[in-house]
């Protein structure tokens, strides 16, 4: 006979413990289903909870590929035990969560403030000079260029004078 004990959540709707004369461990399943009636109507087909439990057969863990093997021996016993897995997000977590944001968010703005360049002093310069051209911009200003056919802004970026003597020989 194989002695079967379940844990966790099988209390709740099943005997626990279980003498049974099978050969594999889906066979046991088998048997408890057909002497409770319960286990398949709590926890759905048998695939949908496998992932959830850990099966222990003579006390070392089983892969699910021996589900279906015969491996079990006279005086074997299993164990199925449920897994740990998470639970639903309760207030608290939500507050921390969202100070750990508020936080991290505070962390990258002061990091960027200080690894960002510091802006140049603007110094107006009313300059005159070559023909009377008036340089509206400040000094240390990002200028924008244009590609193509294009019309930009009215920046005075630069300004030149050309002089072309002609000397004619006479």
């Amino acid at each position: 006979m194989i002695n079967v004990k379940l844990h966790g959540i099988f209390e709740q709707f099943v005997k626990t413990e279980w003498n049974l004369n099978v050969r594999t461990v889906f066979e046991a399943f088998e048997a408890i289903e057909a002497n409770s009636g319960k286990l398949l109507e709590t926890l759905g087909t048998f695939q949908d909870y496998l992932t959830h439990f850990i099966i222990y057969v003579d006390d070392k863990p089983m892969s699910v590929e021996y589900l279906n093997s015969p491996i079990l021996k006279k005086d074997s016993r299993i164990e199925v035990v449920p897994l740990i897995l998470g639970s639903a997000i309760a207030g608290i977590d939500i507050l921390i969560a969202l100070l750990l944001i508020a936080i991290s968010t505070g962390i990258q703005m002061l990091i960027t403030k200080l690894m960002s360049p510091k802006a140049p002093k603007d110094i107006k310069n009313n300059s005159k000079l070559f023909s009377g051209y008036e340089n509206v911009t400040k000094r240390n200003v990002p200028v924008p260029i244009g590609y193509g056919r294009l019309k930009i802004g009215s920046v005075v970026v630069s300004n030149g004078l050309t002089l072309i003597n002609k000397i004619s020989n006479v």
